[in-house]
Parts: structure tokens; sequence; C-alpha cells
């Protein structure tokens, strides 16, 4: 084996602090990979640790160690996951022994998911050996939480052949060079929360422009301190509900499916107004829609840009919110398309200053909604169904390759 991989047959895993429960520390699952990129084998017995039967007057409590290794990742079952009593300052660790001595490249960590309020039991940060020496320079890894939900693979890639950007938040948070920009004086409406950072940036959608079906976007873009573009994968966007084709997923109607899919938001076509590279989900009740941006490490957002859905316009999205990390860093409304193909902007900084003023997306300071109700019914102006729905009536919608 090269020497630019741990090679070696004794992984430790030590468990400092977890995401704010005083008692429990858990996890879903862990995997290993190795040369190749393939997944390193590893049987239930591989890991071992501490669990919920070593407590006094506990037992067979099925949340042990074990249970890391059965590839059942993606899940809010607890049965598939591990917890065990957590102590402030003392040591947690789990320790996994391979077969053999094995080239690894990369750890993926599913952290504590079994609703939104247990994932406080996962972990928050750790620190990584193998056979007695540090990994990742010692350094202390930062987990996100789990988003007690299975919308998108939650996983965290902690690939051992980059410099670990994850080590310190605070390290990533720097103002670029240059004067700030008064924003408040050139746009008064506009409310700014300065650089957001975190793993989970999440686009909120409240209302379409008078569809009561479908709402879609063309794309979005995200750009860090320094104003430069920050690079995607498919693989890190995903959506709730993912596509068009979530309604037809027991149907033969779409043969190969409708192109209208997350990864579209990401590839740099904006100007194509036949949809085929734009994303477009259905409107469902009680389900808000919502798009993911994940990261495997805190990453700091200064502008985003949003380019609005231009096939039909009344799929667009109208009223939205920004989440980092499941805190609200913006509440805003974007326009209908108009037939040009600019970007609305949301800016986190007071040191990038967009081309045009008019392409800031408004704050919903400035325009309020009202929900009507009469006897407990919903009447009109409500943000969530801009127009009656009656799922009886759901228009066909299909765009599907050639």
């Amino acid at each position: 084996f090269s020497n630019k991989y741990p090679t070696n047959q004794v992984l430790k895993f030590n468990l400092m602090d977890t995401c704010g429960d005083p008692d429990y520390i858990g996890l879903t699952g862990i995997e290993l990979f190795g040369a190749d990129g393939n997944l390193v084998q590893l049987t239930e017995d591989s890991v071992t640790g501490p669990s919920l039967n070593d407590l006094e007057h506990c037992s067979g409590d099925y949340r042990t160690p074990d249970k890391l290794m059965t590839g059942c990742n993606i899940t809010t079952d607890d049965i598939q996951m591990w917890l065990a009593p957590f102590t402030s300052g003392e040591s947690h660790v789990l320790t996994v022994t391979l077969p053999q001595s094995t080239e690894i490249t990369a750890i993926k960590i599913y952290n504590y998911n079994k609703t939104s309020e247990d994932t406080y039991r996962g972990v928050k940060t750790l620190k990584m050996t193998l056979d007695d020496k540090p990994l990742c320079g010692g350094q202390t890894v930062h987990l996100r939480r789990a988003p007690g939900t299975t919308h998108y693979d939650f996983g965290q890639i902690i690939d051992l052949s980059e410099k670990p950007e994850w080590n310190e938040l605070d390290t990533i948070v720097h103002l670029s060079k240059g004067d700030p920009i008064n924003i408040r004086k050139l746009i008064p409406d506009y409310e700014i929360s300065l650089l957001p950072a975190g793993f989970v940036y999440q686009i909120y959608i409240y209302s379409s422009f008078g569809d009561p079906y479908y709402v879609g976007l063309n794309g979005i873009e995200l750009f860090d301190e320094e104003g430069e573009e920050i690079e995607l994968a498919a693989g890190q966007v995903s959506a709730v509900p993912d596509s068009v084709n979530v309604l037809y997923q027991d149907q033969q109607i779409m043969k190969g499916g409708d192109v209208r899919t997350p990864d579209k938001l990401i590839n740099h076509v904006i100007n194509d107004d036949s949809a085929r590279n734009s994303w477009l989900a259905p409107i469902l009740p009680n389900t808000g829609n919502r798009v993911y941006i994940v990261f495997d490490y805190p990453v700091t957002v200064a502008m985003i840009k949003l380019y609005n859905y231009s096939k039909a316009p009344a799929r667009g999205v109208k009223e939205f919110g920004v989440l980092v990390d499941d805190l609200v860093v913006y509440h805003g409304l974007l326009s209908p398309h108009n037939g040009s193909h600019e970007p609305e902007i949301v800016l986190f900084s007071d040191r990038i200053a967009p081309n045009s003023n008019s392409l800031l997306t408004k704050s919903c300071g400035v325009e309020q909604q009202v929900e009507l109700t009469n006897n407990k019914t919903k009447m009109g102006n409500d943000r969530n169904s801009p127009s009656v729905y009656d799922s009886n009536i759901r228009p066909f919608t299909s765009l599907v390759n050639h």
C-alpha cells in the first residue's frame, strides 16, 4: 500500500460530546471505504463499545454497538441504532477491529436519527485513532446533527486524503478584504444576517405564484465570502418531495422518469425555458416543499442566487425561507419569471454588492400574508394553498427524455 492512507487494524472513535443531550449518546451507522472507493465489508461483531445494558437494572436493550454495522443507515427506526449512557468529561470509545490490514480512504458516519428531538443524542465532536496513531492530525472532528427524518442521505463523509476543514468552525468564518457596504442605507427594507455557516442549507418553500399543484426552480447558486461560487455535486442536493416522479412511483406512466429532478438545480443551465434543466415537484397536503444542500463540513455562505421556474411562471416560488442547520436566517419573496434569466439574490455579507439592487429578494416584512378562516375552514390568501386544492383534478405533467 501507499503511505497516503492509513493501513492498519484497530480504529477507535473517542466520542467527546453530544449535540445537546446530557445523558445519552448514539449513532445510526458507520461505513469505511477502501483504496478502490468501495465499502469495506465488516461483520456486526467487528465493533465494540458501551451500551445501555451497562447500566444497573438495564438489560436486553437492542441499541447495541453491532447495529452500527448492519448497513441500515438511512432510517428513523432506533432498532437499527446504537445508544449508550453519556457523562460529560468521561471516555466514550467505540472500537472497530478490521479482519486484516486495510487501506482506509474515507469514513462515513450516520448520526443518531430517531426523531428530531432525539437527534440531540447524536455525536457532536470526536477524535479518531488507527492503531493508536491519530487521524486527521489529531484534530477534533465536528459532526452535523441528523435531521430526524429520511429526507436525504445524512451520512457525513470524513475524507482521510484531504486536510480537514471541519476541525474548528471558527477558523472558516472570516471576512473578505475590502470596505463594508452599508446594505441598510442602499436598501432600507433589506434584513441581512451576516455570514451564516453550517452543514445543511435548506430552502423552505411556502407558496407558488398561484399553481396549487406544482412548484419549481430553474437553479440555485451559492457563493462564499470572497464572492466565489461554491462548487456543488449532484449528491449534495435533494428535495422533499423529490420531484414529479413521486406521484408515479407505482405506475409505469413515465418510462425513465420525469427529468425535472433536484440535480438540475446546480447544472448551470439557467436559460432553458423547456424546463428540461429545471426542478419541479408536487405541492402535497400537509407537506412543505424543501430543497436541501448538504456539506460534510461547515460552510460559510455570503450570497445565494435563485432562478425562478420559467416554463410556467405560476409554478415559480413566491414565499420562501432559508434555514442553516434548522435555524431560519432569511424569510423573503421572489418575483415570478418575467422573460429574463437574471437571478434574485439573498445577501448575507456587507462585503459583496450585487450588480443591481433590484435583484435583491424582498423581505417578507415588506409584504404581509394573511390567512382567513371561516368556521375553521381556510379561505383565500392562504400562502400554502394559493388556489383551491383538489388532488382529484391535479393536472398531469410529464417531461421525459426522448
